[in-house]
């Protein structure tokens, strides 16, 4: 761990909303009372929550007390009118395109809290028309999925540059190992580099395919955060790097990993808004997690 100086942001975040930019995505989380099995037959109990990472981030923010906007794309179907009113009762402004069928996820949460995807994209998306430069104003920071920059590269490269435009900075949490594989690693970065992002955001595996393990290489952000689960979340800056320790859950506390890693992105970026040291509001994103960790859905409780 390096001595002296400590880890920075890059870029002061002023006092408005923290936006989050993407897809809206209905999560249908079946709970399992059993392992599965092929063929066979069980109980569940289902819950049906807005999901997906930018709905999941803005839910986290406004918990932690920080105003949040969620813009993007939502479906023109009841089942998204019906999320984003759940969304605007927690607090959360909204700022939507609405066309097509919401994405539905349905999340199958085993018994020790992991967590198996099925995904259907729904019918529409977000294109580089639709978005706005009032989405954007006056926000603290702009943070972008990684998931979306695959399905909708036009249009976060128009919401990136309508953020620089107005002097917000950016952030991004990349997509999973398994899609940054299949698109190819350097196509992947070439992506992310071409968004020109302050601060980059993934887990241990996401990592790995991108070459963020030791020295920053030149196309990535000079601030670079490495969730791991339950190991220290790795601080990466040009100057070095420095980790921080993840308290443990206590026993029997784990319930369902889903969305740990978007509430981990709400208390970084609702602490960068409140121009907390990176390394605590890294701390802020740890605690926040262990909050969802704790809950069937995704998101802290109301």
């Amino acid at each position: 761990m390096p001595h002296g100086d400590t880890a920075r942001w890059p870029s002061p975040a002023g006092p408005g909303p923290v936006v989050a930019l993407g897809k809206l995505v209905a999560d249908q989380l079946l709970q399992l009372s059993a392992p599965l099995v092929v063929g066979g037959q069980q109980r569940v109990v289902r819950t049906t929550t807005a999901g997906g990472a930018p709905a999941n981030v803005t839910a986290g923010v406004v918990g932690l007390g920080a105003p949040a906007r969620l813009a993007g794309w939502a479906g023109a179907d009841p089942l998204a009118g019906g999320l984003l009113a759940a969304l605007a009762e927690r607090g959360v402004e909204t700022a939507v395109v609405r066309r097509g069928r919401a994405p539905l996820s349905t999340v199958l949460v085993h018994r020790d809290g992991e967590r198996t995807l099925l995904t259907d994209r729904g019918e529409g998306g977000l294109e580089s028309a639709d978005v706005r430069a009032e989405w954007v104003a006056g926000a603290a920071v702009v943070h972008l999925d990684g998931y979306d920059l695959l399905r909708f590269p036009e249009a976060l490269r128009t919401a990136a540059a309508a953020a620089h435009d107005a002097g917000v900075p950016v952030s991004i949490d990349v997509a999973a190992a398994t899609r940054i594989a299949s698109h190819g690693p350097e196509a992947y970065a070439g992506l992310l580099a071409g968004l020109r992002p302050d601060v980059l955001s993934c887990n241990a595996a996401e990592a790995s395919e991108l070459g963020l393990t030791g020295d920053l290489p030149p196309w990535a952000p000079g601030l670079v955060l490495v969730h791991a689960g339950a190991r220290p979340t790795r601080v990466l800056t040009r100057a070095g790097a420095w980790e921080v320790p993840v308290e443990p859950l206590p026993e029997g506390r784990l319930r369902d990993t889903t969305g740990c890693g978007d509430a981990v992105a709400a208390g970084v970026l609702a602490g960068w808004r409140a121009g907390v040291p990176v390394l605590d509001a890294v701390r802020t994103g740890h605690a926040a997690a262990a909050v969802v960790a704790g809950v069937i859905g995704g998101q802290p409780p109301s």
